[in-house]
Parts: C-alpha cells; sequence; structure tokens
C-alpha cells in the first residue's frame, strides 16, 4: 500500500491510497469444496485469520440452513474475542503509541522519521515500558485462541455449527484467567496510556475525520439468551443511526485495476477480471459503497454506534476508541464464559447442497467483514471477499468520490513538509492491515517518502 499526498501551502490538496498487491484467493477458491474456504481464506491475514474463518463459517451456515446452536456461538464468539484483544494491543503498542513516544536512542528497531515527541520524560518512560509489558499480553490472547482453535494464528477450530472441540472445566478455567489478566493491563496500563498521549496531542482531536459516515455489520448480538452484548448491524449518516441493509451494499472498480460488468455490482453479481492496463486506475483496492456513499468501519464505528463512545470522528478518537473497546471485548468474553456448558458437543456432519448461496457479515477486529459465497453442483462457483481495510482504505468512484482514508487526508495542514507526520498518524489510526508507505508531493515534486506501517 502506498499513499500519494499532494500538499500546497502546507495543506494535503489531495491524497490516494495505492494498493500494490493484487489478491487472488477468491478466483482460487472457485471449483472447491466449500468446506476449504474456512481455511483457505484465513490466509489472507496472519494477525486477523480468526475472523475469516468465521465470516467465511457464518457465510456456508447461511449458504446451507444451519442454525448454530447457543453454546456453539459462544464458543467461536470467545475465539473471535481473542483475535480482537491481541489485535487491539498489538496496534496500539506496536504501530500507534511508537509515533507519539521516544524509545531509547542507538536501537535500530525503534528509528523514526520525525522529532515531534511531547510527553515528559516520566510519562514518556512508563509508557516505553508498558509497549515491552504489551507484548506479554498479546501473545496471551492468541494463547486463548489456542486453547479452543487447536493454533493461532490459522485455527482449526471455528467450522460449520460452531468450533471443532469441546469446553472443558480446565479450559474454561485457564481463559478465565487469562482474560482477567489481559483486562487488567487494558484498564491499568493500555486506556491511561492512550488518554496520555491525547493529553499531548490534543488537535489531532480535530484531524483526521472524513465523512463522518460510520458503518457496522454488528458482533456480539442477537444471543438467544444474552441478547445483544455489543452491537447490532447499524450505519451513521448525516446525524442519523438507521438499520443497515446488506443488499445496499456495492463494490466499484472505477479506480481499480479491475474490469467488472457492471462497473458497480453486488457483491453476489461478479468477480471483476484484472485489468493492470487500465486508463486512470491507480489501486488494486476496489471500492465498496452502502447506498452510493464512502463509510468508515472498525472499533470507532462500533463504539459510536452502540452508544458507548461518542466523543468525536477524528484521529485520536479511533485511538481512543480502540482501547476502550478492548475493555468490553473481555467482559464480554467474561460473560460468554459464564454461560459455557463444559462437554457439549456442537459438531456434527452437514451434506453440501447442489446449489445454493449465503452471505457471512460480522464485524472483527477493523470493522466490517462480508464474505459471500455461491454454490453450484456442490462446489464455490463464486467467492467475494470485502475486507476493513477495503472500505477504510477504498478508492474513487465514477463520482469522484474519495475512500474514507483519503477524505481524512485532504484538507489536513500539514506543520512540516519534510516530515509529515500527521499523514502517518491519521493513516495508522485505521488500523491498515498491509505494510504501507506514504510520498508526499508538493507541486507534482517528491519531496518526501514515509514508512506508515513496516
Amino acid at each position: 500500500m502506498e499513499i500519494n499526498a499532494d500538499i500546497d501551502n502546507n495543506i494535503v490538496e489531495d491524497a490516494r491510497t495505492e494498493g500494490l498487491l493484487f489478491r487472488g484467493f477468491e478466483k482460487m477458491l472457485e471449483g472447491r469444496s466449500p468446506l476449504d474456504a474456512v481455511y483457505f481464506t484465513q490466509r489472507i491475514c496472519g494477525i486477523c485469520s480468526a475472523a475469516h474463518s468465521v465470516a467465511s463459517t457464518m457465510a456456508l451456515e447461511d449458504a446451507l440452513g444451519i442454525h448454530i446452536s447457543e453454546q456453539g456461538r459462544y464458543l467461536r464468539d470467545i475465539i473471535h474475542g481473542c483475535e480482537f484483544l491481541q489485535n487491539h494491543i498489538r496496534h496500539f503498542y506496536q504501530y500507534t503509541a511508537p509515533d507519539f513516544i521516544k524509545f531509547p536512542e542507538g536501537n535500530t528497531l525503534f528509528e523514526t522519521d520525525h522529532t515531534d515527541f511531547r510527553l515528559p520524560q516520566n510519562k514518556n518512560d512508563s509508557v516505553v515500558g508498558h509497549y515491552f509489558d504489551s507484548l506479554e499480553y498479546s501473545r496471551s490472547a492468541h494463547e486463548m485462541l489456542a486453547i479452543l482453535g487447536g493454533k493461532a494464528p490459522h485455527n482449526h477450530g471455528v467450522f460449520i455449527g460452531g468450533i471443532t472441540t469441546q469446553a472443558t472445566l480446565e479450559k474454561i478455567s485457564r481463559l478465565r484467567s487469562l482474560i482477567v489478566g489481559i483486562r487488567r493491563f487494558v484498564c491499568e496500563k493500555m486506556i491511561p496510556d492512550a488518554y496520555t498521549i491525547a493529553e499531548y496531542y490534543h488537535e489531532y482531536f480535530s484531524i483526521g475525520g472524513g465523512y463522518g459516515n460510520l458503518l457496522t455489520f454488528g458482533c456480539f448480538n442477537g444471543y438467544e439468551r444474552l441478547g445483544s452484548l455489543y452491537v447490532k448491524p447499524l450505519e451513521y449518516s448525516e446525524g442519523k443511526i438507521n438499520e443497515l441493509y446488506p443488499g445496499e451494499i456495492t463494490e466499484t472498480v472505477y479506480s481499480s485495476w479491475y474490469t467488472a460488468r457492471p462497473e458497480t455490482y453486488m457483491p453476489f453479481e461478479t468477480i471483476p477480471e484484472p485489468d493492470i492496463k487500465k486508463s486512470g486506475a491507480y489501486s488494486w483496492v476496489k471500492a465498496p459503497r452502502y447506498r452510493g456513499l464512502a463509510y468508515e468501519v472498525g472499533p470507532l464505528a462500533r463504539m459510536w454506534l452502540s452508544g458507548d463512545y461518542r466523543n468525536g470522528i477524528s484521529t485520536m478518537d479511533r485511538t481512543l476508541a480502540r482501547v476502550l473497546e478492548a475493555k468490553k471485548i473481555a467482559n464480554i468474553m467474561l460473560t460468554l464464559l459464564d454461560h459455557l456448558i463444559p462437554g457439549v458437543e456442537v459438531q456434527k456432519e452437514y451434506d453440501i447442497p447442489h446449489s445454493a448461496y449465503g452471505a457471512g457479515l460480522i464485524d472483527t477486529t477493523r470493522g466490517a467483514l462480508g464474505h459471500w459465497v455461491k454454490i453450484e453442483n456442490q462446489v464455490i462457483s463464486l467467492y467475494q471477499i470485502i475486507t476493513p481495510s477495503v472500505w477504510n482504505l477504498s478508492t474513487r468512484d465514477r463520482n469522484n468520490l474519495p475512500g474514507p482514508g483519503e477524505k481524512a487526508m485532504i484538507g489536513t495542514m500539514i506543520i512540516n513538509p519534510d516530515s509529515p507526520v500527521e499523514l502517518g498518524r491519521i493513516i495508522r489510526s485505521f488500523d491498515p492491515c498491509v505494510s504501507c508507505a506514504t510520498h508526499v508531493y508538493s507541486k507534482g515534486n517528491l519531496i518526501k517518502t514515509m514508512q506508515v506501517v513496516p
């Protein structure tokens, strides 16, 4: 991923998010058994692989008409929650905090391309210490995932009907111990650290807002006994929260290196074909839209739509929403553990229909994730995936509507164009899931290349 930003008189006049890697997972699945998708799609990402297993499983359950048991849902959502915790801890400490805190000099691991460090020495050193502590707790989250899922990343536990293993008293006890430890770290260290950073970088509450359109597919909701523990499918635009209608989701390849007929399509309609020579295109990333509008997805969208966070929509608000959500997810997981019944078998055999289609829509760490599958002759004939980063880092559409990440950068004042730290902080707040660098231009001349995500 590259970000190209044009700066004039220290203002970002235009910005483009350019995805430079082609992803062919959907084409690779055509002709395969539908059951393969659960394991294949996890390889799309190493840090959020469980999310793809959940979305893929939900799509297959929808296609096969399977109603997952309540116990199966609890187990699967606990696995999913583990991924939320490891991702949020890693993102804050490994990707966000280093942009605001100064590490000991002399170590190439902590090289930086700016000098905008404002925390007092004692507070700075405290966050640096927690940076190293966080490695233990993000690892603990993956240990929890492996207890139920067999391994992490790329678990073997999530499958249609729930998961492939049973909960035992020993597993439940170990999971509870790990969650309590992680929650303590989040509440006593991570959340205070985020507010400390916010105190000294207050202008980031007014930088990187973008459109202000928010969307979630929902997560940890719709339980038969527990109701909604978090948020249901909703969208926010023009100052109003509305129910989400998945049938209104489209994707366009107007500015992407693909050709599709039609150019704007619904996920079940078609799979675009690569077209690297396409005139006017600048990215392998497509452009999802809901009712024709670009939407931001992720922790801020969920926390806003659930009513848990309403401070604002900005770069710093994304960071605060993410760390606060980590606490909420830990509490949800403890609630689910309280309702687990040891030894309940949730797996059985299922027949693959001759033809069917289904959708698996779920919010995960970075936001709204959708898997759509068509089955013909008992094999996959079409598979479509729209990831959270595609929503947030989408390209322009035929109406020249920038993606949310592009919009968030446009209009930003850059204090020092030779060190445009503002752009890195804005893009990192979206938690992009790919290696990313930013190229800054002034009147067409390249003046700076800055690494955003290594």
